[in-house]
This record gives C-alpha cells, structure tokens and sequence, in this order.
C-alpha cells in the first residue's frame, strides 16, 4: 500500500493520521518563537478562564501566522488527503502550562443539522502542530478511534465547549476522566496531526514542569463542493469572527483586515460566500440517532 493510500485509509478508519517530520526543524523553530510572544502577552484571567484548554489565542488575530497558515507542507499533507479546494477556517495557539489539567472530550463539528455531517467524507480537518515532543506525561493528544461516524458514550457529554468545563469548575467531571477506547497520540516537533473535526479527542494534564504548546490550524478540505449554507456561516464567522475567544491582549483583527502581505499569503485559502445563501445554523450536538452503531 502507497503512503498516500495509507493516510487515507488512516483517516477514514480511525478519525486521524500522525506525519512524522512533515514541517521543518525552521517552521517549527519559527512558530515556537511566535507562540512564545503571544502568550506572553495574554493576561491571566484569559488564560484562567479557559484553564483546561491553557490558552485559546484566535490566530485570526494574529496575522505574523499566516505563513504557517499557508505553509506549503501543510497544504500539500491535506492534498495527500484527498483535500481539492482546502480553505482554512479558523485556528487557535492552545496551550498548555506546567500543571496545566486535562482538556475535556470533545468534537468540533458545528453544522449537525446538515446531511452532510452524517457521511464518510470530512467537511473539516484540524491539523495539530506541536511544538515540543509530547507525550501522556506532558497533555499530549487522547483520542476515539473512530467516534468521528460512531456513536460513543463520551457524545452523551452535551454541554462540551462550556464555560464551566473550558474552566475547569469541576474536576470530577466525567468530561476529563479517562476512558478504556481512549488512545494517547504522541507526537515530535515537525510532525502533523490530521484528524476529523467530529472525533472525539481531548489532551492529558500536562504534569511536567514546561510549557507544552500547539497550534491548531483549521480547514474545509474540499470547500466548493459544501452545501451552500455552511460555506455562508464560514464566510460570515471569517468577517466577524463571532462567538470566538476574546483575549483582552490580541485586538479585533481579522484575516480581510490583516495587513496587505499577510492577507496576501493567505488570500487563496480564505472562505467566500455563494451569492444569496443563508448561514447554516450552529449546531454542536449530533443527531446521535443518525450516527452508527
């Protein structure tokens, strides 16, 4: 079997694919020193209320990204992956500091109202960057081995994406403890994480005495052949980035206002709206009835 048709297959089967060494050791050192910046940039009441994620620094706000945006190693790993028109949708610097507790389970599929939710092929990909080695040490990735079609327990989680649950209010919740499906994805600097935006994943607590950061970067693999409401709803939320985090440091920027080279890196990959649709509702929770058993 092909690399090619390896990755595919992982994706397909499993919810996600690890590249081993797909970004360079100068991409990663460059995306560490920017991460570095912003977070000391963030005040502690942003970080402290979103404590189980560490940081959610919208990269929408942060234009000095977009080379890491339009990285040609990344867009070429989804290409791999089947992508045809991929656009990117969004990003966050999630990152997790020494101490730091467990990152809730989730998924992040928003459209489930949509038929398309409920079939094989992905609407959306995140691709995970990190930017130390990781491992269950330090709050590397935990997933669900095929919850992004399956119905698993950890869906009946409804209120996942909560304030109460990002700010770790209770940590007894059964949204942090651990779960025999689970599967811990260890990962080195330079190696991409590509997965299904419905898996079920979440992140160990980091009990190292470091820093552990990652970028998330977001894309519609094949964007022109979504429905036309939820290409809407991403054109919309790219204008006004509604509902994101608001980090009292990173301004109001967004990618049509970043500045004319940054916006022109980027300007392929952004989301445009077909003419007249509405914006598709935002729906976090799946119709568990349509997913299989």
């Amino acid at each position: 079997m092909s690399r090619q048709a390896h990755m595919r297959e992982a994706l397909h089967r499993d919810g996600f694919v690890r590249l081993p060494g797909a970004l360079s050791p100068a991409r990663v050192d460059s995306a560490r020193r920017l991460a570095a910046g912003v977070l000391a940039r963030l005040a502690a009441d942003d970080r402290g209320a979103v404590k189980s994620n560490g940081s959610m620094a919208n990269l929408a706000r942060l234009p000095e990204f977009a080379g890491l945006v339009a990285d040609p190693d990344v867009l070429g790993a989804l290409r791999e992956l089947g992508a045809s028109d991929p656009r990117w949708t969004g990003g966050y610097l999630i990152s997790k500091p020494a101490g730091g507790p467990p990152l809730f389970w989730h998924q992040d599929w928003w459209a489930w109202d949509d038929p398309v939710s409920y079939q094989p092929q992905s609407a959306q990909l995140f691709v995970m960057i990190y930017l130390t080695a990781t491992r269950r040490e330090n709050g590397c990735l935990r997933v669900i081995p095929g919850s992004h079609l399956r119905l698993h327990p950890l869906h009946a989680i409804a209120e996942a994406h909560s304030k109460a649950l990002a700010a770790y209010e209770d940590p007894d919740h059964a949204a942090y403890a651990s779960h025999e499906d689970e599967v811990a994805v260890t990962s080195q600097p330079g190696d991409l994480l590509i997965g299904d935006s419905r898996l079920i994943h979440g992140a160990y607590a980091n009990a190292s005495g470091a820093e552990r950061p990652l970028i998330t970067l977001w894309y519609a693999p094949g964007y022109s052949t979504l429905p036309a409401p939820i290409r809407a709803r991403y054109a919309h939320s790219l204008a006004t980035q509604e509902g994101d985090v608001r980090e009292s440091a990173l301004g109001d920027l967004t990618p049509l206002t970043w500045p004319q080279p940054e916006r022109r890196l980027v300007a392929a990959l952004l989301p445009d709206a077909p003419p007249g649709a509405a914006p598709a509702a935002w729906r976090r929770a799946p119709d568990t009835a349509r997913l299989s058993r």
